[in-house]
Parts: structure tokens; C-alpha cells; sequence
């Protein structure tokens, strides 16, 4: 995809090139510079971000989930009372 972007621009960068002539280059080469710098900025960062989503992936397995935790019980009914009066009260 990166260097889908980069060949796109160097492709604008040559097509004005013959359209308009040197002038283009005052502006289209820093751009062309900067896209670069944008495309191998955000390849770079994808590599720690994609080792921290495999991370996060492996992190969490179902089966050795221990019973419990925190929040256990907290969404049970508690158990009811008797409704029924015993026979004598003492």
C-alpha cells in the first residue's frame, strides 16, 4: 500500500513535470519528499502496534480462566427466606 502511495506521487510528480516544466519541482519534490516521510512514518509504527495486537491476542485464554474472580456472585439471586412462619414463636 506504501508503495502504492509513493509511485502515485512519483507518477503526479513526472506527469506535471512535462506539463508544466522545472518550476513543478520547487513544489512537488518536498511534497513528494514529504509523503515519503509519511508512508515509512507509519510503517514504522505499524510494527509495534501489530506485535501488541498478537500480544493481546495471546493474553487471554478461555480455558485457563480460573473460577472466580472479582466480580463473582455478584449477579447471583441470594437465597430466599422462608415464607412460611414457624408453628411457635419463642
Amino acid at each position: 500500500m506504501g508503495t502504492a502511495v509513493v509511485g502515485m506521487g512519483l507518477a503526479a510528480l513526472v506527469v506535471a513535470y512535462l506539463f508544466f516544466g522545472w518550476p513543478v519541482l520547487l513544489i512537488g519534490v518536498p511534497a513528494f519528499v514529504a509523503v515519503a516521510l509519511v508512508v515509512v512514518a507509519v510503517l514504522v509504527s505499524e510494527a509495534p502496534r501489530r506485535k501488541l495486537e498478537e500480544h493481546r491476542a495471546t493474553r487471554f485464554d478461555p480455558a485457563a480462566q480460573l473460577p472466580g474472580g472479582l466480580m463473582s456472585g455478584f449477579f447471583e439471586m441470594p437465597k430466599q427466606r422462608p415464607t412460611e412462619l414457624p408453628d411457635r414463636i419463642v
